[in-house]
């Protein structure tokens, strides 16, 4: 399993329904893909911690999940996520953070 993770940081003037927009589309640009697996996508919970790192906060944190890498890179030259990117990433300067990870790579504590 290849695990894709993007974290979304809002514009502070970018209105709430812009940002409930902006979920729904990535939301369905995900699904007319059809090639992933599974969809995770959820709001930053602040904490009073988030005081000392506002720099390093995030509004949003949404997981793909793959079977295998080919996958994953079809997804991400799809026509759909790249319009999802062109329309709110860019043009809004909403800022993005990625990681992609297997599962082989991944520690488990217990």
């Amino acid at each position: 399993m290849i695990a894709h993770v993007v974290l979304y940081r809002y514009p502070e003037t970018m209105s709430e329904t812009d940002r409930e927009r902006f979920r729904k589309e990535l939301a369905e640009a995900t699904r007319s893909t059809g090639v992933v697996e599974r969809f995770t996508a959820g709001r930053h919970v602040p904490l009073p911690a988030d005081d000392a790192a506002t720099e390093s906060l995030y509004s949003v944190a949404a997981r793909w999940e793959f079977t295998d890498l080919e996958q994953l890179r079809a997804f991400s030259v799809h026509p759909a996520m790249s319009g999802v990117v062109d329309a709110w990433v860019r043009r809004l300067g909403i800022g993005v953070a990625f990681a992609n990870t297997a599962d082989e790579e991944h520690e488990v504590w217990t």
